[in-house]
């Protein structure tokens, strides 16, 4: 908490040394929690009932005409600080019409938008498609197909990184009902760099992003995204790792993915599918289908409810995975063996959510996540119920 007052006094400080004009915001929110106890990755707490809590604040300062900084800080239970947001923006650059954004940037991939703050999105978590952890093991880069337990406590890659920041720098710039984006990152979108350690690029290559949006009217919105680049770290040199002495460069991410926003008074509809593309080091790759479809409804200025629905199909590999120990689920030979099949399991979710506000600054959330797993012997007892409320300052 120490870290964050500093961080605003400093801004204060610098944006009244500068004459700025500072404009500070923030969302504080309270959460409640209660997950069935199945092993899975999706279990809250391990089931145990629990509540938490979360802190967002923006603070922007208008230095010129032209020139914006912009930041939005993150803290939650653990109460380390999260600095998801942290750049210059630069308008109107030679009078092209063409902004710049560089430090932490929001990456130019899909349409999250304002759904990465809980003001804003009516479940309590971001789409399937970002928070699933996959089975590829971020720390060796093994497939743990046999002893998703390693899945389960996080170390998995995403498809998606969460809310996607990313250092870099990126380009915008409105063609009449055109908006089209380029980024150039540290990482890629499955695995940014943005806490990478030393905060520095931990990949060989950079990362690139691009989107183009179309509103062909008003309340209806057509969006591409595309990424290339290389996501796996630079652990050549450890000799546990999948990647031992050989260049992550030449191991790419290609995603694409294409999405929609439509609203007609009190209705709005969100949807986002992707294809997702990992070369992976045993010479086969790895590639995901998801989607994302969200429907929201005003049924008075207070209380709204919402559905979204989504899920993440996978390939079949054949490859040699080592088993290190007996795992969850799995009670066969120690070893190299050989395995064929799904390089993940396919899932799917179902949320519910209602939302009333209590005045124009308070609102409340309830709502109940449904998650199946496929492939499995027995689909993991994980679904979620959560209360939350949230604070706009």
């Amino acid at each position: 908490m120490k870290l964050l007052f500093r961080a605003v006094a400093t801004l204060i400080i610098v944006s009244t040394s500068l004459v700025a004009q500072l404009r500070v915001s923030g969302q504080a929110t309270a959460e409640f929690f209660k997950s069935e106890d199945g092993m899975s990755q999706y279990t809250v707490d391990q089931g145990r009932a629990t509540f938490a809590w979360r802190m967002d604040l923006f603070a922007d300062a208008v230095i010129t005409d032209r020139i914006t900084f912009l930041s939005n800080f993150r803290m939650l239970q653990d109460q380390v600080l999260h600095i998801d947001l942290l750049a210059v923006r630069i308008a109107d650059i030679a009078s092209t019409g063409i902004f710049l954004q560089a430090g932490q940037i929001d990456i130019p991939f899909g349409s999250l938008g304002e759904q990465r703050f809980p003001a804003q999105n009516p479940f309590f978590d971001l789409p399937l498609m970002n928070e699933h952890v996959s089975a590829l093991c971020e720390s060796n880069y093994d497939l743990w197909t046999f002893s998703p337990e390693y899945a389960m406590r996080g170390d998995g890659v995403r498809i998606l990184d969460q809310g996607l920041y990313d250092l870099g720098i990126k380009l915008y710039k409105d063609f009449g009902p055109f908006d089209v984006a380029v980024a150039v990152i540290n990482g890629m979108v499955s695995a940014t760099g943005t806490y990478a350690p030393g905060g520095l690029n931990a990949n060989h290559g950079l990362g690139t992003v691009g989107r183009i949006s179309a509103t062909p009217f008003y309340g209806l919105t057509l969006g591409l995204s595309y990424g290339y680049g290389d996501f796996m770290k630079d652990v050549s040199d450890s000799p546990s790792s999948q990647l031992y002495d050989k260049s992550p460069d030449n191991y790419l991410q290609r995603i694409a993915g294409a999405d929609i926003a439509f609203a007609l008074e009190h209705f709005t509809l969100r949807g986002e599918v992707i294809s997702n593309l990992w070369d992976y080091v045993q010479g086969v790759s790895l590639k995901t289908v998801g989607f994302s479809a969200t429907a929201r409804y005003a049924f008075t200025p207070r209380l709204s409810g919402a559905v979204r629905i989504g899920g993440m199909t996978f390939n079949t590999v054949s490859i040699r995975e080592y088993i290190p120990a007996v795992g969850y689920g799995y009670s066969g030979p120690v070893g190299y063996v050989l395995y064929n099949g799904k390089w993940d399991h396919d899932v799917s979710r179902l949320e519910i959510a209602a939302g009333y506000k209590l005045d124009q600054s308070l609102l409340f959330k309830v709502g109940y996540q449904f998650n199946k797993t496929y492939g499995m012997q027995h689909d993991p007892f994980d679904n979620v119920l959560f209360l939350q409320t949230v604070l706009s300052f």
